[in-house]
Parts: C-alpha cells; structure tokens; sequence
C-alpha cells in the first residue's frame, strides 16, 4: 500500500490520486479497509466518500467510455421522467443548480474513467543515468547493482527468478522484502554509449538493447498485460501470449503486440520516436494524451510521433530491415541527413561529433552501409567519402570540417 499520509486531501484530490485509487481497487476484505483507514484517520471520513465514487464508477477495461456515458443518461432521463412534473414548478435558480450538478456528476465520471484508465508511466531511477556509466550496470530489484563490463553482454532472466549474465554468473533478484501479489517489482537496466546488450526475459521474449538505452522490466509478468518501460532503442522478438499482451510504454509512444517483431526507437531526448513493424500486428498510440486513440500497423509500416507537433504518422516502410541492421553490428540507411547519422554512430561508439549545424543542415541526405564492427576511424574514412566531407578525429572526439 501507499505511504501516502493524505492529511488535507479534498474528496476530489483524492479520486485523482493514482496511487489511493490503484490501493482502493487493490483492497479485497473490508478487515483491509478498515486497517487501512486507522492508519490515516485525519482523512477518514473523505476516504470513505471517495472510495464510494470510485466504487460507484469502476468499470471493466474492456469497456469504453461510451458505455459508461450511456449508463449515466439512462441515470439522468430516469430522474427527468420521474420529475417532469416538480421541475414546471421549480424556480430558474433551481433549475441552473440541478443541470450544474448534473455536469459536475457526468464531468466528475469521465475525469475518474480517464483518470484511473490511463497508462502509467514509470520513472527511472535518478542515479541510473547512461552518461553516468561506463560499464552496462543492472540494478536488481532487491537493491543490488551489478556492472557488466563487456561490450555486448547477455543477460536472461530465469524461470526460478535468478538472473544469468553472459551463460556464467547467476544473481537472484528476488526483492529483499516480500511484496503483495499484484504488485510489480522492476528491475533496472542501463546500457552506456558503446554497448548493447542482449535480453531475455521470463515469458521468452528477447529483446536486443542499443548503445544509451535504459529499460525496466518485472521479474515475471502478472495481470492483464506484460508490460516494459525504455528509453533509448530496442528490438523486441516478444512470445506470443493472446491472454497477456505485451505493452512497451515511452515517454511518449506505446506499443502493444500479442506476439510479434518490432523495433522501437524512442530516446526521450530526441524530437521524434519511431516503431517499425516486421511481423506481426500492432497497436501503437500517444503516451501523452488520455484520449489518444491506437491505430494499428501491419508489417512493413513505420509509425512516427514527432514531439514537436504531437503528431502521430503511420506509412508504409519497404525497408524494415535497415531499421534492425544494428543487432548484427551494421548500420543501414537510406536518404537520412547528416545530423542523424552523426548521433546514431556517437550512441554506438560512444565518440562526441562537432561541426557546424547549419553546414550539415543544408547537406544532401545519404544512403549506404557501414560496418560498426569496424573502429570509429575506418567508419569515418567510409562515411566522409559517401557525404563528401573532411574531418579530424581527437580522441573521443570527431571534428566535421
């Protein structure tokens, strides 16, 4: 439960707070409830009144709020009927202050439907931060942290909830205190600039993890859906389970498949994200809105979400494959601008590239192939000679002339 002390909290403070109306909703006996009152008895009796509206207004997920917004007319034409004839007789005053409570009831419902149905988000461990690392570190949900200094490792979660990196060292990640069934404990993953990291998780999907990304992930999946958290880019071979699908929630995209292939680039500080469907079917929808609506790919679709405009662009994509070339040490690309390509091989090989914004700007957009098995410096050679520029490498640095 929450350690919330909810002192001062109005009645509608309260059915806006995510974390009070999941433990509401999480609460089975009324022995519970009461236990859970006594320990924030200065906001009892509002607890009370607000665990009645969440009550009154809890609905199926598979429902739409259409079904809810029927259910509350078929309320309020019942209420006319029976009425028709008090209301001839009411004053203008007391007419305007029965449709006012009528819309604060219909608004209070849909803000609540909204409120309680809309997709969690997570938030990574402030200390867990990509530039802060040089080696891959994962940090355990029991608290423990462990550094992975290989280039590309391997890790698996087990099916006795012992993790395994690179087939030797095994770690149990059982938290170090029980936690209720329907509570999620994740794990943390941080992968620094320079490295990739394979993943496979408890129900068999694998996921491949770029250079800068971050991901959270459960030590097995309960309820409704499997779902995974990233920051950065990842390929995703997910097992098929049309019982639980499987969710990977951005800061700003979702994508929910029951079995599938998809890659998703989403770095919470670029201006855009994107998925890429090779297999499979797919929902992907605005993380940001409560009212966004999932629109479906099919393969070779690529759906982009541009932050700037907020703006969601699903469109055919014949070259998917160039999309996941990285997972085997290529990087592929057609008709992409300088700026991109500079901060893809920067991720990769953990290098920092200056130029002149305004000189790559207006440079023609490039296509080719590069083999990332090579170093930095014979990418370079091959890149300048496609993009017709010159530059000078000083350590960890390039300098585009």
């Amino acid at each position: 439960m929450t350690d919330k002390t909810y002192t001062g909290y109005s009645i509608q403070d309260l059915i806006h707070d995510d974390e009070f109306v999941e433990t509401v909703r999480s609460i089975s006996s009324e022995k519970e409830w009461h236990a859970f009152l006594a320990v924030h008895a200065d906001a009892k009796e509002n607890m009370k009144e607000a665990k009645k509206i969440i009550s009154l207004f809890e609905v199926k997920e598979q429902q739409m709020p259409l079904v809810l917004k029927h259910q509350l007319w078929v309320k309020i034409a019942d209420f006319n009927k029976t009425n028709k004839k008090n209301v001839r007789r009411l004053s203008q005053k007391r007419v305007v202050s029965i449709a006012a409570s009528v819309i604060v009831f219909v608004a209070l419902a849909g803000m609540l439907y909204l409120s309680s149905h809309r997709d969690k988000g997570y938030s990574f461990s402030a200390s867990n931060t990509v530039p802060d690392n040089e080696n891959t570190v994962l940090m355990l949900a029991n608290g423990k942290k462990i550094e992975v200094e290989k280039a590309q490792s391997n890790i698996a979660v087990l099916d006795n909830k012992d993790v395994q990196i690179d087939n030797d060292t095994v770690y149990n990640i059982q938290a170090a205190t029980p936690v209720p069934d329907k509570q999620l404990v994740f794990n943390e993953l941080v992968i620094p600039y320079g490295k990739k990291t394979t993943l496979t998780l408890s129900d068999g999907t694998k996921v491949w993890l770029n250079a800068g990304t971050r991901f959270a992930f459960p030590q097995e999946f309960r309820g409704k859906k499997r779902r995974v958290f990233i920051d950065g880019e990842g390929y995703f071979e997910v097992s098929k389970n049309e019982k639980m699908p499987f969710v990977v929630s951005s800061k700003n995209m979702n994508v929910e498949v029951l079995g599938t292939k998809f890659n998703m680039n989403a770095y919470s500080v670029d201006d855009i994200c994107e998925t890429v469907l090779l297999e499979g079917k797919v929902n992907v929808w605005n993380a940001d809105k409560l009212l966004s609506e999932k629109v479906e790919m099919v393969p070779n679709q690529k759906a982009s979400f541009r932050i700037g405009d907020k703006q969601m662009l699903v469109e055919h994509e014949p070259h998917t494959e160039n999309y996941i070339a990285w997972i085997d040490g290529w990087y592929k690309f057609k008709n992409e601008n300088l700026r991109q390509v500079f901060l893809k091989l920067g991720r990769y090989y953990n290098i920092t590239f200056v130029y002149d914004d305004a000189k790559i700007g207006k440079a023609l957009p490039v296509s080719g192939k590069l083999d990332l098995k090579e170093t930095p410096e014979e990418v370079m050679k091959t890149l300048s000679m496609v993009a017709e520029f010159s530059y000078e490498i000083n350590e960890n640095k390039v300098i585009v002339n």
